[in-house]
């Protein structure tokens, strides 16, 4: 099983939290890091079109936390505590700048459909001894008390989906989910050609959530 990742250091500023100011992993307030090509969301944005639909804040899971602005979003909504998932782990020096990590746990690993390992470039999950990075269901790690879940991945986020099946049957999280060009284009490509429009991604929980659209390519999933 995947442990949380360790922290030299966290030097998340509760200043920085009230102006949602985020540093990158260079410690700039800068969207771009030295790689040149991760912006991170605007997530104080989006937060105020889902805040509309939480029922209970307890825990959350942010997939795809790249920096934590969400993470970030979800404490000054007054989450107790977020489980979060990156596969890179250049983004954990942007991590201990801005989140307080008393209050959450980050994991370094993809999050798919099952756990094994993925490549990088194409995030297929291969088996427990092969690829280059290691991948969790969420499903595996029986998080307690889950009300929201947050997945942008930028291609199997079907998966990941599927992936959290369990403690979405158990828990109905509020959920928010990227569906866009770059699933429809992953699925083409390493995934299912048959997933062509949105609800083809979280097919296998409509009949249980209600689907609205929310900013860009991302869509608030309401349980019934």
């Amino acid at each position: 099983m995947i442990a949380p990742y360790k922290f030299k250091s966290n030097d998340w500023s509760y200043d920085r939290y009230m102006t949602n100011t985020l540093y990158n992993s260079d410690g700039l307030n800068d969207p771009i890091g030295t790689l040149g090509r991760y912006k991170t969301n605007d997530a104080y944005t989006q937060m105020k079109e889902i805040s509309k639909y939480f029922k209970n804040k307890r825990n959350g899971i942010d997939i795809g936390a790249r920096w934590g602005s969400f993470t970030q979003q979800l404490h000054k909504e007054g989450f107790k505590h977020v489980f979060m998932f990156e596969m890179r782990e250049y983004h954990f020096r942007g991590i201990s700048f801005n989140i307080d990590m008393s209050r959450a746990e980050a994991y370094c690993c993809a999050v798919m459909d099952k756990s094994g390992r993925v490549s990088r470039g194409g995030k297929i999950v291969t088996d427990v001894n092969k690829g280059d990075v290691p991948a969790i269901a969420i499903d595996d790690l029986e998080l307690p008390d889950i009300d929201f879940i947050k997945i942008d991945i930028d291609g199997p986020d079907r998966l990941a989906l599927q992936g959290c099946l369990r403690t979405i049957i158990k828990h109905k999280p509020l959920i928010y989910l990227e569906a866009g060009k770059e699933q429809f284009d992953w699925e083409l490509k390493y995934g299912d050609s048959n997933v062509q429009k949105p609800d083809d991604i979280w097919q296998i929980i409509e009949s249980d959530y209600e689907a609205i659209k929310g900013p860009e390519n991302n869509y608030i999933l309401t349980p019934l």
